[in-house]
């Protein structure tokens, strides 16, 4: 995986895939802020994704206001100052908010996801994604996926991850094909967040 920040879109792309082919590009409109804004902002990946995810749904909601609840949840249930959250807890973290918020969100963990079914489905029906990645430039942190492009080269399809980072004012961006580690295992997850009908 990359080692540096891709910054500039495309002038990765013509740098690491010349001449391809653009083929289809999706954001979602939300707030970008960053970690450091938030205090107790040591290891706070997780929780100020949570808080830009929540902020996407509930636009009235005071960030800060948001933060402080969800850093209470997360530090009884996966968070440590010293390493940040446990990845496996942050649904729970999440759900927890939900419920005594009464909001009708439900967060779920892939552990073994895809481009097309927990990227591309979720951006094109509006559904921001809480991303955490295990190596790489973002070695253990958590960050939100708002868009993604496509691109054709060389009989390949290039697939690239639209972030805010919580590093930076502006976006970010992670090439799909970086993200497998050994033996092409995934060494990221994502979750994904849907309205609860129940």
């Amino acid at each position: 995986m990359k080692k540096n920040r891709i910054a500039n879109l495309k002038d990765y792309i013509e740098k690491n895939y010349p001449k391809a082919v653009f083929v289809e590009s999706r954001e979602i409109e939300m707030q970008n802020f960053l970690q450091r804004d938030f205090k107790d902002g040591s290891n706070n990946c997780t929780i100020a994704s949570l808080t830009r995810i929540i902020s996407y749904y509930f636009k009235d909601l005071d960030k800060f206001e948001i933060y402080k609840e969800v850093f209470k949840i997360a530090n009884k249930n996966g968070y440590f100052k010293n390493i940040g959250t446990i990845p496996f807890f942050i649904s729970r973290i999440a759900n927890t908010y939900f419920r005594k918020n009464n909001m009708n969100l439900k967060s779920r963990g892939i552990y073994m996801g895809n481009f097309y079914s927990h990227v591309k489905d979720e951006i094109d029906n509006f559904r921001p994604v809480l991303m955490n990645l295990g190596n790489g430039y973002y070695k253990r942190h958590s960050l939100v996926i708002f868009g993604y492009s496509i691109y054709k080269f060389k009989g390949m399809k290039i697939k690239i991850l639209h972030v805010y980072d919580g590093w930076n004012k502006t976006p970010s961006y992670i090439d799909y094909n970086d993200l497998k580690g050994l033996m092409n295992f995934p060494i990221f997850s994502y979750n994904i967040f849907n309205i609860d009908l129940l």
